[in-house]
Protein backbone atom coordinates (compact mmCIF):
# COMPACT_ATOMS: atom_id res chain seq x y z
CA UNK A 1 0.00 0.00 0.00
CA UNK A 2 3.04 2.47 0.81
CA UNK A 3 4.42 1.68 -2.71
CA UNK A 4 0.84 2.07 -4.28
CA UNK A 5 0.68 5.87 -2.50
CA UNK A 6 4.11 6.97 -3.07
CA UNK A 7 3.61 6.23 -6.66
CA UNK A 8 0.14 7.84 -6.92
CA UNK A 9 2.02 11.79 -5.41
CA UNK A 10 3.10 14.15 -8.26
CA UNK A 11 5.62 16.08 -6.71
CA UNK A 12 5.52 19.06 -9.38
CA UNK A 13 1.73 19.15 -8.74
CA UNK A 14 2.21 18.47 -5.01
CA UNK A 15 5.38 22.38 -5.27
CA UNK A 16 2.61 24.46 -7.74
CA UNK A 17 -0.21 23.58 -4.86
CA UNK A 18 2.57 24.99 -2.24
CA UNK A 19 2.87 28.10 -3.70
CA UNK A 20 -0.60 29.22 -4.86
CA UNK A 21 -1.38 28.13 -1.21
CA UNK A 22 1.55 30.63 -0.72
CA UNK A 23 0.09 33.07 -2.39
CA UNK A 24 -2.98 32.69 -1.26
CA UNK A 25 -1.87 33.19 2.43
CA UNK A 26 0.21 36.06 1.84
CA UNK A 27 -2.61 37.84 -0.10
CA UNK A 28 -5.08 36.84 2.99
CA UNK A 29 -2.31 38.59 5.34
CA UNK A 30 -2.67 41.41 2.68
CA UNK A 31 -6.13 42.12 3.14
CA UNK A 32 -6.30 41.78 7.33
CA UNK A 33 -3.05 44.52 6.48
CA UNK A 34 -0.31 42.74 8.21
CA UNK A 35 1.74 42.92 5.30
CA UNK A 36 1.44 45.71 2.71
CA UNK A 37 0.28 45.25 -1.34
CA UNK A 38 2.22 44.34 -4.04
CA UNK A 39 0.62 47.43 -5.49
CA UNK A 40 -2.18 49.64 -5.39
CA UNK A 41 -5.53 48.12 -4.36
CA UNK A 42 -8.87 49.45 -6.60
CA UNK A 43 -11.16 48.69 -3.86
CA UNK A 44 -10.85 48.06 -0.17
CA UNK A 45 -8.38 45.68 2.05
CA UNK A 46 -10.21 43.54 2.74
CA UNK A 47 -10.72 42.44 -0.76
CA UNK A 48 -7.72 41.14 -0.64
CA UNK A 49 -9.14 38.64 2.06
CA UNK A 50 -11.33 37.10 -0.93
CA UNK A 51 -8.12 37.20 -3.39
CA UNK A 52 -6.30 35.01 -0.74
CA UNK A 53 -9.05 32.61 0.13
CA UNK A 54 -9.33 31.49 -3.77
CA UNK A 55 -5.60 30.65 -4.37
CA UNK A 56 -5.20 29.17 -0.44
CA UNK A 57 -7.84 26.80 -1.37
CA UNK A 58 -6.95 26.10 -4.62
CA UNK A 59 -3.45 25.77 -4.03
CA UNK A 60 -4.58 23.62 -1.03
CA UNK A 61 -6.92 21.32 -3.66
CA UNK A 62 -3.65 21.00 -5.81
CA UNK A 63 -2.08 19.39 -3.20
CA UNK A 64 -4.12 16.72 -2.22
CA UNK A 65 -4.74 15.96 -5.90
CA UNK A 66 -1.13 15.70 -6.19
CA UNK A 67 -0.69 13.71 -3.43
CA UNK A 68 -3.62 10.99 -3.85
CA UNK A 69 -3.30 11.01 -7.78
CA UNK A 70 -6.39 12.65 -8.26
CA UNK A 71 -4.89 14.69 -11.33
CA UNK A 72 -5.28 11.40 -13.24
CA UNK A 73 -8.38 10.61 -12.57
CA UNK A 74 -10.63 13.37 -13.77
CA UNK A 75 -10.13 15.11 -10.30
CA UNK A 76 -11.87 12.56 -8.60
CA UNK A 77 -10.42 11.30 -5.21
CA UNK A 78 -9.70 7.76 -5.24
CA UNK A 79 -12.26 5.73 -3.39
CA UNK A 80 -9.65 4.37 -0.26
CA UNK A 81 -9.23 8.35 0.18
CA UNK A 82 -9.85 9.01 4.30
CA UNK A 83 -12.73 11.20 4.98
CA UNK A 84 -10.44 13.67 6.49
CA UNK A 85 -8.71 14.05 3.07
CA UNK A 86 -12.06 13.99 0.89
CA UNK A 87 -13.62 16.70 3.58
CA UNK A 88 -11.04 19.18 2.84
CA UNK A 89 -10.94 18.32 -0.79
CA UNK A 90 -14.61 19.08 -0.86
CA UNK A 91 -14.20 22.73 1.28
CA UNK A 92 -11.08 23.77 -0.38
CA UNK A 93 -13.22 23.75 -3.66
CA UNK A 94 -16.52 25.10 -1.97
CA UNK A 95 -14.11 27.65 -0.33
CA UNK A 96 -12.63 29.01 -3.68
CA UNK A 97 -15.77 29.06 -5.45
CA UNK A 98 -16.87 31.44 -2.57
CA UNK A 99 -14.02 33.73 -2.84
CA UNK A 100 -14.83 34.20 -6.52
CA UNK A 101 -18.60 34.74 -5.44
CA UNK A 102 -17.94 37.43 -3.28
CA UNK A 103 -14.97 39.04 -5.00
CA UNK A 104 -18.31 39.36 -8.40
CA UNK A 105 -20.29 40.17 -5.76
CA UNK A 106 -18.47 42.99 -4.51
CA UNK A 107 -17.73 44.36 -7.99
CA UNK A 108 -21.52 43.95 -8.81
CA UNK A 109 -23.23 45.60 -6.07
CA UNK A 110 -20.33 47.51 -3.20
CA UNK A 111 -20.15 50.77 -3.41
CA UNK A 112 -18.03 53.23 -5.66
CA UNK A 113 -17.89 53.45 -9.21
CA UNK A 114 -16.77 50.91 -11.32
CA UNK A 115 -15.24 51.11 -14.90
CA UNK A 116 -15.45 48.53 -17.27
CA UNK A 117 -14.04 48.18 -20.86
CA UNK A 118 -14.53 45.16 -23.05
CA UNK A 119 -11.54 43.60 -25.63
CA UNK A 120 -12.42 41.57 -28.33
CA UNK A 121 -14.88 41.65 -31.82
CA UNK A 122 -15.64 45.44 -30.73
CA UNK A 123 -13.51 46.92 -28.39
CA UNK A 124 -14.99 50.26 -26.07
CA UNK A 125 -15.81 51.31 -23.08
CA UNK A 126 -18.70 49.40 -20.85
CA UNK A 127 -21.03 51.75 -19.13
CA UNK A 128 -21.19 51.44 -15.55
CA UNK A 129 -24.74 49.53 -15.30
CA UNK A 130 -23.94 47.32 -17.51
CA UNK A 131 -20.70 46.07 -15.83
CA UNK A 132 -22.52 46.17 -12.86
CA UNK A 133 -25.81 43.86 -14.51
CA UNK A 134 -23.13 41.27 -15.96
CA UNK A 135 -20.84 40.56 -12.56
CA UNK A 136 -24.40 40.55 -10.28
CA UNK A 137 -25.48 37.46 -13.20
CA UNK A 138 -22.53 36.11 -12.76
CA UNK A 139 -22.20 36.56 -8.98
CA UNK A 140 -25.77 34.75 -8.19
CA UNK A 141 -24.46 32.00 -10.93
CA UNK A 142 -21.96 31.58 -8.94
CA UNK A 143 -23.49 31.75 -5.89
CA UNK A 144 -26.06 29.32 -6.79
CA UNK A 145 -22.84 26.86 -7.77
CA UNK A 146 -21.18 27.08 -4.27
CA UNK A 147 -24.76 26.13 -2.99
CA UNK A 148 -24.68 23.54 -5.27
CA UNK A 149 -21.20 22.32 -4.49
CA UNK A 150 -21.65 22.45 -0.84
CA UNK A 151 -24.75 20.76 -0.97
CA UNK A 152 -23.61 17.68 -3.21
CA UNK A 153 -20.37 17.41 -1.19
CA UNK A 154 -21.58 17.10 2.21
CA UNK A 155 -24.40 13.99 0.52
CA UNK A 156 -21.22 12.40 -1.17
CA UNK A 157 -19.35 12.67 2.45
CA UNK A 158 -21.44 12.43 4.94
CA UNK A 159 -24.01 10.46 2.93
CA UNK A 160 -22.24 7.62 2.44
CA UNK A 161 -20.54 7.37 6.28
CA UNK A 162 -23.36 8.17 7.98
Amino acid sequence: MADQNASSFSWPLIGVGVVTAGAGFYFGLVGLEILTPPSQINGPMWLALFVGLVFFAGGISVIVSGATGAYDRAGELPAEAPLWVATIYWLSGVMAAAGLAGIGTWIAFGAGTRHFSMTGFISSSVGESIGRTVFGIGAIITWLLVIVMARAGAKKIFGKRS
